[in-house]
């Protein structure tokens, strides 16, 4: 059987990362590479034995039949190589997240099913064994009806000294779009991806108000437009909710991200995964046993978008779940720039 033959868009430290999980795949074999700084394509080209660099996707689209396409883009960029792939017929794996909003996202998920092709964005959270076990605990309905789960992420006093991730012109947003998405979708995933109906949050940006500001890249403080704090809550149709806290400038801690679920008949957690249930007064460890692996690492899901188009199978990313985890974004941003609560529309 003939190879799936691979492009990369994006040939910064993400694009090398997709270059590298693909070069471990038996059934891909790398094909082109494209980046807008031509110097940068020809390293990645050269390091990762890729045999045709460009500095426009489109004339690598033009000159090469690609089965699937990743894009390591800033978010901005993320809707114009999409709808170039599709056109091209190219299947399409994107770094998280998909788009600047909503709309984009959208308008990409009907243009990938207008061309038959598919679209997926690397949260390999999903794939985490962690994740799975808990995934499948609560679909047997062990813990009975989850009424509330709050998660936190970040990272230890870093913002990320990209531009793609502190302007947001090129972001979209801060450490909510960029960092918590992980976990957010994991949860939402594990819960079952209730729906979303309405949500209200808070934006701050301590870096400006630091004594000595962390300041990652080559510049000011004043570069920085995105949020470094965001903290939000989101009201699911089933009466459900969830709150989540982002902050790129937290301390060190015994558990930098985590997540909670609350049950009716006990609590479960994630990083680790602890699973407790009640009976009476006591309560009864009931964790399942899991077998720890790299199942977290962007390989699975660039292994997955692969085995998607050979089995003729949708990704385990699904569209519409992509789109429930850039509506919640939106409204949370939207929340916090209007200071109220906002409707989550479909």
């Amino acid at each position: 059987m003939a190879r799936l033959k691979i492009g990369v868009i994006g040939c910064g430290g993400h694009g090398r990362g997709h270059m590298g999980r693909y070069a471990e795949i038996p059934d891909a074999e790398l094909v082109a590479v494209a980046d807008v700084n031509p110097e940068r394509a020809r390293e990645a080209a050269s390091e990762f034995r890729v045999p045709h660099p460009y500095a426009d996707y489109r004339e690598m689209f033009a000159r090469h039949a690609l089965d699937i396409v990743s894009l390591a883009l800033p978010p901005a960029a993320n809707r114009d190589a999409a709808m170039a792939a599709f056109e091209a017929g190219v299947n399409v794996l994107v770094s998280k997240p998909m788009a600047m909003n909503l709309a984009q996202a959208k308008e990409m998920v009907a243009v990938a099913g207008r061309c038959g092709k598919r679209i997926s964005l690397s949260l390999q959270n999903r794939f985490h064994p962690e994740v799975r076990a808990l995934r499948r605990f609560l679909a047997d309905g062990k813990l009975g009806r989850v009424y509330h789960a709050r998660l936190w992420h970040g990272h230890v006093m870093n913002i990320p000294g990209t531009p793609t991730m502190y302007k947001r012109h090129l972001a979209g947003g801060g450490v909510l779009f960029h960092t918590t998405v992980h976990l957010l979708d994991a949860v939402l995933w594990v819960l079952g991806n209730p729906r979303p109906v309405r949500a209200s949050a808070a934006n701050y940006q301590k870096l400006r108000r630091m004594k000595k500001p962390v300041v990652t890249w080559p510049g000011s403080v004043e570069d920085c437009d995105i949020e470094d704090f965001n903290v939000g809550l989101v009201h699911f149709a089933d009466g459900a909710t969830m709150t989540m806290e982002s902050n790129w400038l937290m301390h060190p801690r015994a558990r930098q991200s985590g997540a909670e679920l609350l049950g009716d008949w006990g609590t479960a957690s994630l990083r680790p995964l602890r699973v407790e249930l009640e009976d009476g007064d006591q309560v009864v460890d009931v964790t399942p046993e899991i077998r720890l692996d790299d199942a977290n690492d962007l390989g699975n899901s660039c292994r997955d978008i692969c085995q998607s188009v050979l089995e003729g199978r949708p990704p385990v990313v699904h569209t519409d779940e992509i789109l429930d985890v850039q509506r919640i974004m939106d409204a949370l941003y939207e929340a916090a720039e209007k200071g109220r609560e906002v409707s989550i529309e479909d």
